[in-house]
């Protein structure tokens, strides 16, 4: 057991896809989690153990303790590694969890580092989230990013909807004409 977020009325346990298990306060996981509230209200079987067990989560133990973290109002990881919080933001939106993805849109905003080393990652995340003012803090930061020739951009461009990769092919054409 990862007990960092045990307390006496502990009635639920959470296992991470690498098999860690999280015991978490059912009233604090209902609280934060529109995902996990609806769960937790689900009749469980007379059968069952008295403390559910929530298993086969997709995410891995690092990402559901940042999560816990946050949601505990314990000091929180380090966030420094977009790939990190782009993990913890969308385990949050899958959760349904408003508080840690407003932590983590305040981050991006403010912390302009991210959308000046990885723009076009960002500006996925943005559109992936439907944050509009992340998006467009990416989108202006990802003129010198070659978004037609660099094949390293690729997957992240192919992983665009079709309308946000066109409202990023504008923009982009919008910026060059006006340096014309």
């Amino acid at each position: 057991f990862q007990d960092d977020f045990g307390c006496m009325d502990v009635s639920v346990t959470l296992v991470s896809r690498d098999k860690t298990r999280f015991r978490v306060s059912a009233c604090v996981l209902r609280a934060a989690s529109c995902v996990f509230n609806t769960i937790l209200s689900l009749p469980q079987p007379k059968a069952s153990p008295r403390d559910p067990v929530i298993d086969n989560l997709d995410e891995d133990a690092a990402t559901i303790e940042g999560l816990l973290r946050m949601i505990t109002g314990r000091e929180i990881p380090s966030l420094d590694r977009l790939e990190s919080i782009e993990a913890l933001a969308l385990a949050a939106e899958k959760w349904e969890m408003p508080g840690p993805l407003s932590i983590i849109r305040m981050l991006l905003l403010r912390d302009k580092s991210f959308a000046v080393n990885s723009p076009i990652r960002l500006y996925w995340l943005g559109c992936r989230l439907r944050l509009p003012d992340l998006s467009n803090l990416a989108s202006s930061y990802s003129c010198t990013s070659d978004i037609y020739y660099n094949p390293d951009l690729e997957p992240v461009l192919k992983a665009l909807g079709a309308e946000d990769l066109l409202r990023l092919i504008k923009f982009h054409r919008q910026r060059r004409d006006c340096m014309r």
